[in-house]
């Protein structure tokens, strides 16, 4: 008997006018969707590997070792292949950061600022399609399926033919679940084949298994919105009550609880203005480089009158310039690092608080999930940039080894030393998240999914157990 209601179900469902045209809008915008993050990624790795040959060439064309200091080295953010699925937070925060011997580096140059019709309207991928669009079919799927039936007086009819209500709920569940993931799963296949087939688009085999755990997260999400509306349906009489309880959950849900979370954390965890951290840094920086020209001057008094030769005079300001510069160089980094720090411990619990009571929605749970998945949400930002700050001392370290090396000095002229060779200019090197951390840190994502999906089932089951079908 639960076989035949299960088939009843999905029969009228397939052949329903809302199925036609939720699987015919769902397949459009999926693989727009998809076609589109194909467009953006291969833009932006063309970007990318322009952006790196042309910082190669500046630096290679400097005339010497202090124009190259001056200069810096600029790095770029590699484009991440999954940001054609979930773009995350990836169009919104910059993608180079330049490194110097001075300031503190920082992410800048965002599509954003290079095309801001990018904030206004966002992007077209298939997380926010999900989230939005699929939710609300959910809803439409379920909000008659028990209340619905009562006002025609089909549910009256069809129990009195001694059809148990725990089969009956049950075979509708299972039934209306499988006619709305098939808009969902057959676009979903379809995207894996482009995704497979499109030149240019290479995806690994953590990737591939990325892909799938975030379609499991796609998949569970609809399920929540099903769920959530056969409960409500089994809760209410009417089909119009049903309809607007939903949709005021669907909003409180998507649109209410996730930004609603950020203005809490933001009042009970404050941090301070990302402003008043740059100005703290540039004014240490001002101290520090006056510092270092008054210790220059002194220095230079001093070894003007030891009496030596011009050779060994300028030999040892070069030995001297060399450690004092590093010196100063690595009180400026140590004192960012320290700034840094204490902020990134302030922001992170700011933001840890945020993500938890925004875990409460499905929405939230469902971009939490699949940012991280893609490397695409705040996480990645942060830790590409940590990792550029690390890489700073490095950099500055060489550079200033070079610099002073290649200085030829005497009391008629200034060599400044030939061209730089950077055959042995360290390398920034980035280790993107395993795939088994990030599924460590998406675990309760999933978690509260499930849970939910649970809950609101065995609510409609045990609420459709007591349902008043007269």
């Amino acid at each position: 008997m639960l076989r035949d209601i299960i088939k009843k179900e999905i029969i009228e469902g397939i052949t329903s006018a809302k199925f036609v045209f939720t699987f015919l809008l769902c397949s459009i915008l999926i693989l727009l969707s998809v076609y589109t993050g194909i467009t953006n990624y291969r833009g932006e790795q063309k970007e990318y590997d322009t952006a790196v040959a042309l910082n190669k060439k500046n630096m290679e064309s400097q005339p010497n070792f202090p124009a190259l200091a001056s200069l810096g080295t600029k790095i770029n953010k590699p484009p991440q292949v999954l940001s054609t699925i979930a773009s995350g937070v990836s169009e919104a925060v910059g993608r180079v950061a330049k490194v110097g011997s001075s300031a503190d580096p920082s992410l800048v140059d965002s599509k954003y600022e290079s095309n801001p019709a990018y904030s206004v309207f966002g992007a077209l991928d298939m997380t926010f399609i999900v989230k939005i669009v699929l939710s609300l079919f959910a809803i439409l799927f379920t909000y008659n399926a028990i209340a619905g039936e009562k006002e025609m007086g089909t549910l009256k009819l069809t129990l009195s033919n001694c059809v148990p209500r725990d089969r009956l709920i049950l075979g509708k569940g299972i039934g209306g679940l499988i006619s709305l993931l098939i808009p969902l799963i057959i676009p979903m296949i379809l995207s894996l084949i482009i995704l497979l087939v499109y030149p240019h688009v290479n995806l690994s085999g953590q990737d591939w298994g990325r892909l799938m755990f975030m379609f499991l997260l796609f998949l569970l999400y609809v399920s929540v919105f099903f769920s959530l509306g056969l409960f409500v349906s089994a809760r209410t009489h009417k089909s119009s009550t049903s309809f607007l309880l939903l949709l005021f959950i669907w909003v409180v849900f998507v649109t209410i609880i996730p930004k609603l979370s950020v203005l809490v954390a933001a009042q009970i965890k404050p941090i301070p203005s990302i402003h008043e951290i740059t100005a703290k840094k540039d004014a240490f920086l001002v101290q520090i480089l006056f510092e270092e020209q008054k210790a220059t001057m002194n220095h230079w008094e001093k070894i003007e009158k030891s009496g030596q030769t011009e050779k060994e005079f300028f030999e040892q300001y070069k030995k001297w310039a060399e450690k004092n510069h590093q010196e100063y160089m690595d009180k400026t980094n140590s004192y960012n690092a320290s700034l840094e720090r204490d902020y990134q411990v302030k922001k992170r619990a700011q933001e840890q608080l945020a993500v938890n009571l925004s875990r409460i929605s499905p929405a939230s749970a469902l971009m939490i999930g699949s940012m991280n998945l893609a490397r695409t949400g705040p996480d990645e930002h942060a830790r590409f940039l940590a990792s550029v700050r690390i890489f700073k001392p490095i950099f500055t370290e060489w550079i200033n080894a070079k610099m002073y090396r290649a200085l030829n000095v005497n009391k008629q002229t200034l060599d400044m030393g030939s061209k730089p060779n950077l055959d042995d200019m360290p390398q920034h090197k980035f280790e993107p998240e395993s795939l088994a951390i990030s599924l460590s840190r998406i675990l309760p994502d999933f978690g509260l999914m499930v849970f939910l999906i649970i809950f609101f089932f065995v609510g409609a089951y045990i609420s459709f157990i007591k349902y008043d079908v007269r």
